[in-house]
């Protein structure tokens, strides 16, 4: 039998309970009450960074709170995956998780995070990628560049890190065409992109926005591009496809996500505002002449797109043996 002393203790620690679920479903009501924050694993300017900071404005709009976007750029996308990863699941720090970061998690095996450290959110879309090199190259087409490469020496090409996209695409890439490179990896696709615009390396895969602006700087040159169809910003050129490659087919694309064990109520909010600030006619009309691609996926959706991601990418890792060190 409790004495009564175990019964108050009993009581209160019931009521204790009632009170906290009381508050927590309170909070979830209410949110959200303080500004929000987009982590984005990677420096400004680039395809992540342009997206979230568009579409900030209006998911402000919708949540009746401050967005704000922090850039945490640095191990190839891991160190802001990372701290996304371990903020409290409450709604108020979000990650925008896109190829190369879930490329991470199939490729090293020491992150203290997984994809299952995440809830989704909304995939958005994103963009196909882009062949470049140099416009002070001589290199102008793709049977020229495979030239080069089928030579002893081959190609050197860049990328923003051991595992991202531009580095898994670019492997792909010298293997269907027989040919040999050498990988040199830079901190970010800035750093990248200067180095091969330099003549410091002579190849290298960005998203079609980008090689489309470099282009007509006149420091780039595009030679292909990894989209089922021609571009509209890159209308005269050729895809993989129409080169005879249909196996060099990358997609850059965007997702958000959330803290595993944040609240679906929560997540509910989050899925409506974005999709809603994606569907937009602002959107549409800054982003489509760039060759941006919408594909919008939420929930379940999301989640099985993620495996299917990351089943298709460490298939490619484990074929062309890839490591983090290279």
């Amino acid at each position: 039998m409790l004495s009564r002393r175990n019964l108050l203790v009993t009581a209160a620690t019931a009521l204790a309970l009632c009170a906290g679920m009381s508050n927590l479903a309170l909070a979830q009501d209410d949110y959200p009450t303080r500004p929000i924050k987009i982590v984005i694993a990677n420096p400004p300017g680039g395809d992540d960074d342009t997206l979230t900071r568009f579409i900030a404005p209006t998911l402000s709009a919708e949540l009746g709170q401050p967005v704000v976007v922090e850039n945490r750029g640095g191990g190839a996308s891991t160190l802001g995956a990372m701290a996304a990863s371990q903020a409290n699941p409450d709604g108020y720090t979000l990650l925008c998780l896109h190829t190369a970061g879930l490329v991470q998690t199939q490729l090293r095996s020491n992150l203290s995070y997984s994809l299952d450290s995440f809830e989704p959110i909304a995939l958005i879309g994103g963009y196909p990628m882009a062949l470049v090199v140099s416009a002070a190259s001589n290199i102008d087409s793709v049977p020229n560049l495979k030239k080069v490469a089928n030579t002893a020496d081959g190609v050197t090409f860049a990328s923003a890190g051991a595992g991202t996209l531009g580095h898994l695409t670019a492997v792909r890439f010298l293997k269907a065409i027989e040919g040999n490179g050498v990988h040199v990896a830079y901190k970010n696709n800035p750093d990248g992109l200067q180095a091969l615009s330099g003549g410091f390396t002579q190849m290298m895969f960005p998203s079609a926005r980008e090689g489309a602006n470099l282009q007509k700087d006149g420091l780039l040159r595009v030679l292909a591009v990894t989209s089922p169809q021609r571009t509209v910003n890159l209308p005269d050129v050729p895809t993989m496809t129409e080169l005879g490659y249909p196996s060099i087919d990358s997609q850059l694309w965007y997702s958000y996500a959330a803290p595993a064990g944040t609240p679906p109520e929560i997540l509910e909010k989050l899925t409506s505002a974005i999709t809603k600030a994606v569907e937009t006619k602002e959107f549409k009309e800054r982003f489509g002449p760039m060759a941006y691609q919408s594909d919008v996926r939420t929930g379940a959706e999301l989640k099985k797109f993620w495996k299917s991601e990351a089943d298709r990418w460490r298939q490619v890792i484990v074929e062309n043996n890839v490591r983090f060190t290279d």
